[in-house]
């Protein structure tokens, strides 16, 4: 066979191998140094021969003519300059000129923004892949703008190449990707189409990699860093080591399918079921604990998900479980006819996820603060009861007649985000704003905002708490300040219970998801009244609130009583999950069901004494008690000159039961009979002589 370049580099790789499996250390020979120690690493492990230790060499980074792979190509480069244009931090230069601050400050008091906004949309992907590789690398170029700023500036980069000054952010994102693959040649993507721009920019960067290589090492060194990563603060480098040990959390939206056969897919794909506490590792998943319609897999299997046709299906969504848990809550407070309002919706998915949570419902879902990809989420999940918004949530009125049968409020507030450790997905995956990745990038709060969040945060809160049909509020974060949480939620509730003075005032109360003994005691996930989620290797931070009060409506309390019994099955129908604001009525609902069932039967058949509804006041037991004891007792036959009282019909006489069961009034009155509704007894004799006067 003829020599070609590949059979000389293997020669060459050979030779080096035989070099190495000798174990040869000369002076200057570093790389064959450090060969040589992985060597004896591989003669622990059973490599003995020079042919298994040529094979454990070819493709081994510390191999010579080894090729870094390039991931992006020249259109990801184009695409990703533009968000980093967009996102890009102030330069110092600009931060010292005392002009640009006052126009900074300018920008952020009028319109919140610093820079003009790209949105998604004015980017062209060809699919979900090369999304999340572009704004991947624009990340990861903000993560290192600080450093590659000096490094520009000490190799006079901009000096030697004035034409690509101002395609600054391009040359930004250009050298991020070829200092992370040692400056190598990027060999081109199959079927990419060359651009002339990023071509020239690329030749630039390797005519000037031996200075900029030198530029780094002396920073590097200067910092004591062993590697580029340390020097980053120390909350971005440590959230990149949890990303690469996060699991995929995938939630089943029940509008398409159902859970069990969801994880037969995967069982066919050679999954295996384990429990929650095994270690997750290989080919395993598991249901969360908390979330019954949330699977769990293994970091390694993101890609395999990514492609997998349950996924475009829309059969399931990948999402962190920091957003799952706010639907999950839902689940359990509302009923079959019960409205839901969701404030700040974005693009839709933690809608959808509430939709598939509410499948067996024919409820609406109102959606506010909603963005052009909302649309097309639903259609691709098989959402129909979400009506999008156009107005703003604050301008609504309390009484507004659209909201009427809302009973659930869910605020997604848009806080700083600070809980979150993967931008790239929830950028991605859930369609938030670009934007957190500015911050992110440096693990750094944006303090000039966070009193203006703070504020609307309060704002929406109480605006919710004023609906007058609204029962309970679902309040969630992806921060981990307190100022956005608790003290938030706290202050909110203890300014509208002052104004309202209402009899039954906002409370927070206890979460409604399975949180486990063990998990209550060492507080994961559940801190007080409160769900808080720490950033950790198994999701993202998040902060969820559920506020409830009770109606002061007495027909409406009346509902939730005979709802609540419908729910344990005690007046048939439909059996309904238990509501946790109904717990506290659960010991009067066992009892009082089956005086209702007993009177939705018998009420047709049996003859009633009529009272005044002024006559007495009790309590729903003592009032279906009364009834109960009269049907039971055994009519007398009527007679003539006595007064007939009149027969009441089952929907008349419920109605009767109810306005006697007034929850509001504690005090039990002495029972007393109206005068005109009292029977007349009239003698023996008189009734016989009255009889046989009748037959004559």
């Amino acid at each position: 066979m003829p020599p070609t370049a590949d059979n000389a580099i293997i020669g060459i790789r050979t030779s080096v191998s035989l070099l190495t499996s000798g174990q040869s250390k000369k002076p200057g020979m570093r790389g064959v140094s450090i060969m040589a120690d992985d060597s004896h690493s591989y003669q622990q492990n059973g490599l003995h021969s020079n042919d298994d230790l040529n094979k454990s060499k070819v493709g081994s980074k510390y191999d010579f003519f080894y090729k870094e792979s390039c991931l992006y190509s020249q259109k990801i480069y184009k695409n990703a300059a533009r968000v980093f244009q967009s996102l890009k931090h102030e330069t110092r230069e600009e931060l010292e000129n005392p002009y640009y601050q006052r126009k900074l400050h300018l920008a952020n008091t009028t319109n919140g923004l610093s820079q003009p906004k790209v949105c998604v949309q004015d980017l062209d992907f060809a699919d979900d892949n090369e999304k999340r590789l572009t704004f991947q690398l624009a990340y990861e170029t903000l993560k290192y703008q600080r450093v590659f700023e000096d490094l520009l500036l000490e190799c006079s980069f901009f000096t030697h190449f004035p034409e690509y000054k101002e395609d600054e952010s391009l040359v930004y994102v250009v050298l991020w990707d070829y200092q992370s693959r040692k400056f190598q040649a990027r060999t081109p993507v199959p079927g990419e189409t060359t651009d002339a721009e990023v071509q020239s920019v690329e030749e630039a960067i390797i005519e000037y990699k031996t200075k900029l290589n030198a530029s780094l090492a002396r920073h590097r060194i200067k910092a004591s860093a062993p590697s580029i990563e340390f020097l980053l603060p120390d909350k971005v480098r440590s959230k990149e080591e949890i990303v690469s040990k996060t699991p995929v959390y995938i939630w089943v939206n029940l509008l398409k399918t159902t859970v069990s056969d969801v994880i037969s897919q995967f069982k066919d794909a050679h999954y295996a079921v384990i429990a929650p506490e095994e270690r997750l590792e290989g080919r395993t998943l598991y249901i969360d604990p908390h979330c019954s319609d949330v699977i769990v897999l293994p970091s390694d299997s993101r890609e395999y998900v990514q492609e997998h046709d349950l996924l475009s299906q829309g059969h399931i969504v990948m999402q962190d479980k920091s957003s799952c848990i706010a639907p999950q809550s839902i689940k359990y407070l509302v009923g079959d006819d019960d409205d839901v309002i969701h404030v700040n919706a974005g693009s839709g998915v933690i809608t959808a996820h509430l939709a598939s949570a509410m499948h067996t419902s024919s409820a609406h879902i109102f959606a506010f603060g909603t963005t052009p990809a909302l649309a097309s989420n639903m259609e691709k999940m098989g959402v129909k009861n979400v009506k999008e918004q156009s107005e703003q949530f604050l301008n609504i009125e309390t009484d507004d007649n659209r909201f009427k049968n809302v009973k659930v409020v869910l605020v997604t507030a848009d806080c700083t985000k600070s809980g979150i450790t993967n931008p790239i997905d929830f950028v991605v995956n859930e369609g938030e704003d670009m934007k957190i990745l500015k911050y992110l990038s440096l693990g750094e709060t944006d303090e000039t905002k966070l009193g203006e969040m703070i504020a609307s945060h309060g704002a929406v809160l109480r605006h919710a708490m004023k609906l007058s049909k609204v029962q309970a509020i679902v309040y969630m974060t992806r921060s981990i300040n307190e100022s956005e949480n608790e003290h938030v939620v706290s202050k909110a509730v203890e300014q509208v219970n002052t104004l309202q003075q209402r009899k039954f005032p906002w409370r927070v109360v206890p979460p409604v998801l399975p949180f486990s003994g063990n998990d209550i005691e060492k507080g994961v996930g559940i801190v007080g009244k409160f769900v808080k989620f720490s950033p950790s290797e198994k999701n993202s931070g998040c902060f969820v609130a559920v506020i409830t009060r009770e109606p002061e409506d007495v027909k409406e309390a009346h509902k939730d009583i005979l709802e609540r019994a419908r729910a344990q099955g005690l007046l048939g129908g439909k059996k309904k999950t238990k509501k946790p604001a109904e717990h506290e009525a659960e010991t009067e609902v066992a009892t009082s069901g089956d005086d209702d069932k007993l009177l939705e039967r018998r009420v047709k058949h049996a003859p009633r004494k009529l009272r005044t509804a002024n006559s007495f006041s009790t309590n729903f037991n003592h009032a279906a008690s009364i009834v109960k004891s009269q049907i039971y007792t055994k009519p007398k036959t009527p007679h003539r000159h006595t007064k007939s009282l009149p027969t009441l019909t089952a929907k008349s006489h419920i109605q009767r039961v109810k306005e006697l069961a007034d929850p509001l009034d504690k005090k039990e009155k002495p029972l007393k009979v109206a005068e005109h509704v009292k029977v007349v007894k009239h003698p023996a004799p008189f009734r016989r002589k009255h009889r046989k006067n009748k037959k004559k």
